[in-house]
């Protein structure tokens, strides 16, 4: 691929239509910054000929067969294919904006290292309305909090977002330099080096990496992070979704181990999030040993990683614990 702005990397699995649909919808949406495409095909033989050959029909698409387990793993494996100085993911059933072209634009003009904007979550037969984007700048540990079990509506209503606004877990609709995927693969592998526990949540279920793409890309932002308000992209529900199967406790001990990664591998001088940001990483930890007392595989490795996060030294606040219990839990 030539050296041009931006990547999508477009993970799908036997959903051909979907693929369609979606890489119809960009080319009328993204046609003024005019990306690359690099499609990550995990279908079987029948769905990767049919998409092959509809991608053949396209400019500036390229597919690759998957040959290992996991979006997570596969998309990792693709970075080396990509030569354009951003990228950013889609998923095949997503539905963009038609202003989400302000994300990137954002991005090539002031030379940011991350932006991002925010999804929705609809039927994916349901039809939604978008809006032009507006942006505003917040403190990269602001954003951070949010994604660390502060009130996210008090986060961001002091930036004057609105109180409905969703946080994403997901990698879409954000852009963020295309050296970051390189960081990004070196920690997931020393993160999964140590035990099957992580292996089996950041890559045979895919749950957890895409938190980390969130909270690395602010955290190497240098003081603010551009936010987009209000919605870019329509996260799409259905019977096939990964949340509807996963459900959430599912999600919150791959979401946790991500959280703890990203805590380990992070110089954090704010010692004021530090220290609330670990005590967060106790309370999920009390709560998914709490969840999981039934689960024996589950219960014993988050157990271990509890007792990892015990050995940081790190000061246990009691007061903090007791007050996010009593707001989040009998309230």
């Amino acid at each position: 691929m030539k050296k041009k702005n931006l990547t999508f990397i477009v993970p799908t699995k036997n959903r051909s239509f979907f693929l369609k649909r979606l890489l119809k919808d960009c080319k009328k949406k993204l046609k003024n910054i005019n990306p690359y495409y690099l499609v990550i095909d995990a279908s079987n033989d029948h769905n990767y000929l049919i998409n092959q050959k509809f991608v053949a029909s396209l400019k500036r698409v390229k597919i690759i067969k998957q040959k290992t387990k996991g979006i997570q793993m596969s998309c990792l494996e693709a970075s080396k294919y990509i030569d354009t100085k951003y990228v950013s993911f889609l998923y095949d059933d997503d539905v963009l904006g038609n202003y989400v072209t302000d994300i990137y634009y954002s991005n090539f003009k002031n030379d940011n290292i991350f932006s991002f904007g925010t999804g929705i979550i609809q039927d994916i037969k349901k039809k939604i309305r978008f809006k032009k984007l507006a942006y505003l700048n917040v403190p990269k540990y602001e954003m951070l909090s949010a994604y660390f079990g502060k009130n996210v509506d008090k986060v961001l209503k002091t930036r004057g977002i609105n109180s409905k606004t969703i946080l994403p877990v997901s990698p879409i609709c954000t852009s963020f330099k295309t050296i970051f995927l390189k960081k990004w693969k070196k920690i997931l592998f020393n993160f999964t080096r140590e035990n099957n526990f992580r292996k089996y949540f950041f890559f045979e279920k895919d749950v957890g990496p895409d938190m980390l793409v969130y909270l690395l890309n602010i955290h190497n932002s240098k003081k603010i992070v551009k936010f987009f308000t209000p919605y870019s992209v329509k996260f799409s529900s259905h019977d096939k979704s990964i949340s509807i199967i996963y459900g959430n406790n599912f999600l919150r001990i791959g979401y946790w181990l991500a959280r703890i990664c990203f805590f380990n591998n992070s110089k954090l001088e704010n010692r004021e999030f530090r220290k609330f940001s670990y005590n967060y990483l106790i309370i999920i930890g009390l709560i998914l040993i709490f969840t999981n007392i039934f689960n024996f595989y589950y219960l014993k490795n988050v157990l271990k990683e509890f007792l990892k996060l015990l050995k940081l030294n790190e000061k246990i606040s009691i007061k903090l614990i007791i007050s996010y219990f009593y707001h989040k839990l009998l309230l």
